[in-house]
């Protein structure tokens, strides 16, 4: 009966089961017992559901799903009316017991023992209960059973002798005869109703039997103090069980011993509250209690904690001293966020955290951004030189010029084309055309920069940041460049300080203007300076997109929601059949209204728009991921993934941004397998490896639970940006469930930024796997 040697084990001894006065001068095995065979009661199995970990016995305990056993008297009769033996209580043999119990006590087993069976020689009915007791004590299961039916069968302390007898057969691994001692048990209580310790009897009847509420009853109204200790972390173990943490910890800390460390720090992260967990903790490794499980609780403490380089050290360092043992502990379950799938979770973390971040500032920022024209009058220039130097018969240098002159015309012309490719929401295209005209003219800061804004807003920051600080290199006065820069340096976690300085000393040297005044609004936006922001908002500048958009960003951080609508309301005049502008309405308009009232307003307002969808299918993407987060939010998202496929059966255009908004839409509608193959035919067969592209296809892999699939797109992501800290976290968590602890501290180590809080994953512990494991072992 594996299941049954999870219940915790306590011992009665002779002194506490008599009914006198209840008072004892022993309480449990485990308080005098340091043997690694003995079950010690202190230790509650609690874990962390959701916020951090599970341990072994409360995992069995609701693993086992144990139904109440329905007490009844069935057989009690025939128990009760077997004749019992006269029992023999000569006084003379009383000090030579008190005796016995000394030595015992005092730790001279073998000593105790010897006068133990010669009290048995003399009064086998007195002794047999206690010699039960001393043989118990010492692991003697056996033999302690056959003293515990002997004392039964001579009317002794029976009720007492039977829950004994129960715990030999759990030490024994014998269901049937468990079973039987504990019916036994509950069939001698009426016995026991003027004894000071029969709450306590009840309590352990019904806590044997799995009658938990029932045992909890009793453990809320005792008729005694005695086993006080016990009974409190009987009390707290079972609270613990249905989830009233904070009672559990009540009753454990009545005891103020150092053994109770362990236990309180797990229930104190059950409860959310990591600071005290890890004292507690920490407590625990100082005294000695589980320090391998304490530690690996710490590391996990501080990945849950967000302060991932912390949590790599103790990992690290418990995995050092305690090798492959340390997989046994806590097996890691890595899971996704339920904020990203649920409803309501998903409407909250979107209007706290998603709507007016950093990175969706930028993102729309970098969308109304509008792309440069080449410069006419250096190509003019170019001619004009190279004509000169004809006449002055040096050849060399004046073909030089016209070759120039022709490269750059050739690439003026081709920069117009991408630019209406772009302005038609032919993103890809335009992209794709802007490389090649790079190669040709490597050192033209307007193709740079135009090249980067594709990038941008295709969500390839890593690529956008590159070549913005390429434009800036080669033109010092393009400072929308170099303001660009640094905003993507920012999202993709590189170094800024220097370029912003460099930038904003430039910039305070240039005479008013409206574009000095643009590009110190910008500045401060990259620097978290909303205030200072607000003096844009004065300004009356002719209402471009860009300056529209930038109203509303500057207005929603300091919550001037009249500036903010007003706003909103002309951007969607001007630009009425794209879908962002209305995606930053709604932001403008609902922000304040309730929950429900919020995604019911949300999908009426969406419903009677007149979008053509193709900065859907083939534009920028900020607006797939905000439309998508709405049609989470608003219950729509099966509808939307209707819209796309048929969209992308019809279309005759490139399917890159098609895929990749259904792959998206599939995945926070829970079509996992969906979702993980569209993103592996976008990556294998469309070649579209971008850093951020190769996250999500880890992210759709792990919901998909292709974990293998996922650790290699997030290798290859974290080689595309080495400075994502979300593609090194996933890649931590992934290794440690795949038991790899060095590959995952090396990742985690490098998550150099404190309070991170991933925006997708999360990570339990595998209660079906420590479940196994033990099983295994226990076999």
């Amino acid at each position: 009966m594996a299941d049954g040697l999870e219940e915790e084990i306590i011992i009665i001894e002779d002194s506490d089961a008599a009914n006198d006065n209840g008072s004892s001068n022993k309480s449990t095995i485990d308080e005098n017992s340091s043997s690694k065979n003995k079950k010690k009661l202190l230790f509650i199995g609690i874990g962390v559901v959701f916020v951090l970990i599970i341990t072994v016995i409360s995992v069995v305990l609701l693993k086992q799903s144990k139904k109440p056993v329905e007490l009844s008297m069935d057989n009690a009769n025939e128990k009760l009316e077997k004749e019992p033996l006269e029992t023999v209580e000569p006084s003379k043999i009383e000090n030579m017991i008190a005796k016995a119990d000394y030595l015992y006590s005092t730790g001279s087993k073998n000593e105790a023992l010897t006068l133990y069976e010669k009290i048995a020689h003399f009064s086998e009915a007195v002794s047999a209960y206690n010699l039960g007791v001393a043989q118990i004590k010492d692991a003697q299961y056996e033999t302690a059973l056959n003293s515990f039916q002997k004392a039964i069968q001579n009317n002794e302390k029976r009720c007492v002798s039977a829950i004994n007898a129960a715990v030999c057969s759990l030490h024994l691994e014998n269901e049937k005869g468990f079973r039987y001692y504990i019916d036994l048990a509950y069939a001698y209580l009426p016995q026991e109703r003027q004894s000071p310790l029969y709450s306590y009897y009840y309590t352990l009847i019904n806590y044997y039997n799995g009658n938990y509420l029932e045992a909890l009853s009793a453990l809320k109204n005792p008729t005694t103090n005695e086993y006080a200790k016990v009974q409190n972390n009987l009390s707290s173990k079972i609270n613990a069980l249905f989830d009233n943490n904070q009672k559990a910890i009540e009753s454990l800390e009545k005891d103020s011993s150092p053994t109770n460390s362990f236990s309180l720090g797990l229930l104190y992260a059950r409860t959310g509250d990591l600071k005290q967990a890890k004292i507690h903790f920490q407590d625990a490794i100082k005294n000695g209690i589980k320090p391998m499980e304490s530690q690996l609780a710490i590391g996990y403490i501080n990945l849950k904690a967000g302060q991932i380089q912390e949590a790599a050290k103790e990992i690290e360092n418990v995995t050092d001293i305690f090798k492959e043992e340390v997989y046994k502990a806590y097996p890691i379950k890595v899971n996704l966020k339920d904020s990203l799938f649920d409803a309501e979770l998903a409407q909250k973390r979107y209007r706290n955290f998603i709507s007016n971040s950093k990175e969706m500032n930028y993102q729309k920022i970098f969308y109304f951004s509008p792309y440069k024209i080449f410069n006419a009058n250096q190509t003019i220039n170019y001619i004009r030189k190279g004509t000169a130097n004809i006449f002055i018969d040096n050849t060399d240098s004046a073909k030089e010029y016209l070759e120039k002159s022709s490269s750059s015309s050739n690439v003026n012309i081709g920069i117009v084309k991408a630019i209406k490719n772009a302005l038609s929401f032919k993103l890809r295209e335009a992209n794709e055309l802007l490389q090649k005209l790079v190669e040709i003219q490597p050192k033209h800061s307007v193709l740079h920069y135009n090249l980067a804004l594709t990038y941008a807003q295709m969500g390839n920051m890593v690529d956008a940041h590159k070549h913005f600080l390429r434009s800036y290199n080669l033109d010092a006065k393009n400072y929308t460049s170099g303001i660009y820069a640094i905003m993507c340096s920012q999202l993709i976690n590189k170094e800024s300080s220097k370029l912003s300085s460099i930038v904003k000393d430039a910039v305070s040297q240039e005479k008013p203007s409206e574009d000095v005044e643009l590009y110190k609004t910008l500045l401060f936006i990259s620097e978290d300076n909303a205030i200072s922001a607000t003096d844009w908002l004065e300004k009356n500048y002719q209402q471009k997109p860009l300056y529209l958009a930038l109203d509303i960003i500057i207005a929603l951080k300091v919550n001037d929601i009249e500036a903010a609508q007003k706003s909103a309301n002309k951007l969607t005049i001007l630009l009425p059949n794209e879908i962002l502008p209305h995606i930053m309405y709604i932001d403008a308009h609902f922000s304040k209204l309730n929950s429900v009232k919020y995604a019911s307003e949300v999908m009426n307002y969406l419903k009677v728009q007149k979008f053509n969808f193709s900065d859907l299918y083939f534009g920028a993407h900020v607006t797939r991921y905000l439309y998508t987060q709405q049609n989470l939010i608003t219950g729509k998202l099966y509808y939307l993934r209707e819209q796309l496929k048929q969209a992308l059966e019809s279309t005759t255009n490139q399917t890159h941004e098609l895929t990749s908004a259904l792959a998206l839409a599939s995945l926070y509608d829970k079509a996992y397998e969906e979702s993980y193959t569209l993103y592996n035919n976008l990556i294998d067969n469309l070649k579209v490896n971008d850093s951020q592209t190769l996250f999500l296809g880890a992210v759709a892999s792990t919901a998909a639970n292709h974990h293998s699939n996922a650790i290699a797109l997030l290798e290859l992501s974290k080689m595309k940006n080495p400075d994502f800290l979300e593609s090194r976290y996933a890649l931590g968590l992934l290794y440690l469930e795949a038991r790899n602890n060095k590959g995952a501290t090396v990742q985690l180590s490098k998550v150099n930024k404190n309070n991170f809080n991933s925006e997708y994953f999360s990570f339990s512990i595998d209660v079906d796997k420590l479940m196994f494991d033990k099983s295994q072992t226990q076999n």
